[in-house]
């Protein structure tokens, strides 16, 4: 049984046609294949709700017969009968004029190119100081002939013949409701409305090419592990011209053996002796900047914390930086000398008034 067209766009089956405009667009900017994230499926099904229920005499039809049980007559119901090539959508806008059925020819805009996704690891240090990275990969660019329109350098473009230049022609869809006509992307000039008269000869009339390309990312101070960096324009150049999709570079960074991240400032444990905590000492503690001193006060206890101000990580949305905080451990000897218990005998048997304690 099909899903139900009300319960695929979430309204209620008395929803104005502005609700159900308003939840397909919700819906449709949620799960578009083009968007990190998105369901092609899911998408389908949504536009295929809309076609029925945003046109009155189809949503009459599909109230009276229910969800995929027409009377005799209609057919089966096939979820492949509504069908969309993502890779001729150019944006939400151009996805309502496909709907529209009012025959205005090319509306849609050029195709933008898939975006590209890529992994890099760094340093917790590295993170910290920001650093630039090289990336070397292969990916569609912009052919270096034809410069997008995939034609032969001197050579004409012409109005598609297929479409006559519309960009768009009528496609015929059988449904549980009858045949509805409804225009469709020009499936040779992919919407253009013109093509080449003779194909580049380097990338075969694509307007694109795969080539090998080395790019430098610059990754700034303060990021996090799992954070991603956009390049904009640095994805994938699509067919025969228009804008390329974009580059997600997602950072991880490695754990160091001493430090760990805490928001934007950084954690350390620093052991000390008995003594030293005892009667107080100077530590050297290792930090983002290099070794820094640190004063500990006579009596200092077990866990007690030390901040370093402004030796963390730096705030990567407004001005300022992290705090070093140090931990204090406290070693308790395991072996002592005859000397050493002798002394830690008297020290437990003198009054506890006065002393440390």
């Amino acid at each position: 049984m099909s899903a139900d067209y009300y319960e695929t766009l979430g309204v209620v089956r008395t929803a104005t046609q502005d609700e159900i405009k308003k939840a397909y667009r919700k819906l449709a900017h949620k799960h578009h294949p083009d968007k990190k994230g998105g369901d092609e499926e899911q998408f389908k099904k949504i536009n295929q709700a809309y076609e029925v229920l945003s046109d009155k005499q189809k949503r009459a039809q599909y109230d009276q017969f229910g969800q995929g049980e027409p009377t005799a007559g209609f057919g089966g119901f096939s979820q492949g009968g509504f069908t969309i090539n993502m890779d001729d959508i150019g944006g939400f806008g151009d996805i309502f004029d496909m709907f529209s059925g009012g025959g205005r020819g090319r509306s849609r805009g050029r195709a933008r190119g898939s975006d590209v996704e890529t992994d890099i690891e760094i340093s917790f240090r590295e993170s910290a100081s920001g650093l630039k990275k090289t990336i070397q990969h292969r990916i569609y660019t912009t052919c270096s002939k034809c410069h997008g329109n995939g034609a032969e350098p001197g050579t004409p473009i012409e109005t598609c013949k297929t479409c006559n230049g519309q960009g768009s022609v009528n496609a015929t869809h059988q449904t549980p409701f009858g045949v509805f006509n409804q225009q469709a992307v020009c499936p040779d000039c992919r919407g253009e409305g013109k093509k080449a008269k003779t194909a580049c000869s380097q990338c075969h009339g694509e307007g694109r090419e795969k080539t090998d390309r080395i790019l430098t990312v610059e990754i700034p101070a303060g990021i996090a592990d799992g954070q991603s960096i956009r390049l904009t324009g640095k994805g994938e150049a699509p067919k025969t011209g228009g804008q390329p999709g974009d580059m997600y570079v997602h950072v991880h960074v490695l754990a160091d053996k001493s430090l760990k991240r805490d928001r934007d400032n950084i954690r350390s444990v620093v052991s000390i002796s008995f003594a030293d905590a005892a009667l107080g000492c100077e530590i050297d503690v290792d930090t983002l900047r290099g070794d820094k001193t640190l004063r500990i006060p006579a009596g200092t206890q077990p866990n007690k914390e030390f901040a370093l101000p402004g030796l963390g990580f730096p705030h990567l949305q407004s001005v300022g930086v992290g705090d070093h905080i140090v931990t204090i451990q406290i070693e308790i000897p395991k072996r002592l000398s005859k000397k050493q218990k002798d002394i830690l005998e008297e020290f437990r048997k003198a009054p506890k008034k006065g002393m440390f304690f």
